[in-house]
């Protein structure tokens, strides 16, 4: 059986140069602040990490991550597979005049027809999606507010 991956593309603006976005998403640790279903992230090197998830019934998963794609400033894409799925993510940065339009586009597969029955049903709820306006509305609050501290001191 096929299973077409759940897709969602975000996208804001953030008063801030791209590098300071850049940055702060480059260090996955940042999300444990704003995520509150992510349990751990473990740093294993450059380009990989091992995530422990909070999922529905009282379940975790737990999958690493790798970066395919770093360019600093710019580009940075993220995939991870484990037993149950596969995710891709992808964080495009444009800058213009100091601020930095950010385009998040994420999307995973459930391998299994009943997670996966159960991610869609989900979805008609607003979830993942509010998660995400959630948690991206938090993070460019803090870098925002990293910025204007960075600029008085």
């Amino acid at each position: 059986m096929s299973i077409l991956p759940v897709q969602l593309t975000k996208h804001l603006t953030i008063n801030a140069p791209a590098h300071k976005v850049f940055a702060f998403w480059a260090d996955f640790q940042n999300f444990k602040q704003f995520i509150p279903i992510i349990e751990n992230i473990e740093k294993l090197d450059d380009k990989h990490s091992r995530w422990i998830i909070r999922a529905p019934l009282g379940h975790s998963v737990e999958f690493e991550s790798v970066i395919t794609t770093f360019e600093p400033d710019k580009l940075l894409i993220w995939e991870s597979n484990h037993a149950d799925g596969h995710a891709r993510g992808e964080l495009t940065l444009t800058e213009q005049d100091g601020n930095t339009r950010v385009k998040l586009r994420y999307e995973y597969s459930l391998y299994r027809g009943w997670m996966h029955n159960m991610a869609r049903l989900a979805s008609h709820f607003g979830f993942p999606s509010l998660a995400f306006d959630h948690g991206l509305a938090r993070i460019k609050e803090k870098i925002e507010k990293d910025v204007r501290e960075d600029r008085c001191a």
